[in-house]
């Protein structure tokens, strides 16, 4: 019982600490600006594909999400997360290749993602240029007492529970594993991930993990945020219009 409650006063403390430092940096009047990239990993989830048919396809497709990476651009009100696009030679760019290059997209990143904290909405990419617009959801971080450094910052592991319907009409719960630094008090990360005190460096979203590789804060000039231009549609109806053409 002792160790229990020891724990939950340890988990407290850290709490505590992180909402001090967001408060600070909240109340600092200079415009604060940030770029992260991060590097990709896919995992083989210990897949044997050795005799598969589609071998060649699948190892395409790790190579190309292996090297890709992301940017993560964000100032006081804005942000964006970009996929580095990945350029293969003219040769490669063209059969399986191709292919194995969308679905490297597909299982990384998925979409382009732009959040405004001014009117809470964001904003998702399509790799067709569609762009969608949500509402940001808050998120419901679990901090944990956890820690390691990330290039030498103490990051603490949250975990958000990512619940949703599969197209089974079963409900699944999917969890997501981020390492945040109190240190950087930018609550930030990559894709929609975001609302914890302090800016995300490792983040695993199922197969995929991105590692922060390179971090640079700016408090001299304010970093602008280039949001798409053009006609925006409501996520939910994008997909029952995409849901609809699946069914003919």
């Amino acid at each position: 019982m002792l160790g229990f409650i020891l724990k939950e006063m340890k988990k407290i403390k850290i709490l505590f600490f992180c909402v001090a430092l967001v408060a600070m940096f909240d109340g600092y009047s200079q415009v604060l600006s940030g770029k992260v990239t991060y590097k990709i990993q896919l995992a083989d989830n210990g897949v044997d594909i050795k005799n598969s048919p589609d071998r060649e396809f699948i190892e395409a497709t790790r190579e190309i999400a292996n090297k890709q990476t992301a940017t993560l651009k964000f100032n006081r009100t804005q942000s964006s997360f970009i996929l580095d696009q990945y350029l293969i030679a003219d040769a490669e760019d063209s059969g399986l290749r191709k292919f194995a290059r969308s679905m490297a997209f597909i299982q990384t990143v998925l979409n382009d993602y732009f959040f405004d904290k001014t009117t809470n909405t964001a904003v998702q990419r399509k790799e067709n240029g569609q762009l969608l617009e949500i509402e940001n959801k808050k998120l419901e971080w679990e901090i944990t007492v956890e820690s390691k450094k990330i290039d030498n910052y103490l990051c603490y592991k949250a975990i958000y529970l990512n619940k949703f319907i599969n197209r089974r009409g079963k409900g699944v719960s999917i969890p997501i594993t981020a390492w945040f630094a109190p240190s950087l008090p930018y609550s930030y990360g990559p894709k929609y991930f975001n609302g914890l005190p302090g800016l995300i460096l490792e983040l695993q979203d199922r197969e995929t993990t991105f590692l922060a590789s390179s971090i640079s804060i700016s408090n001299i000039e304010e970093l602008k945020i280039d949001f798409p231009k053009g006609r925006t549609i409501p996520k939910e109806e994008y997909e029952k219009k995409m849901e609809a053409q699946g069914n003919r």
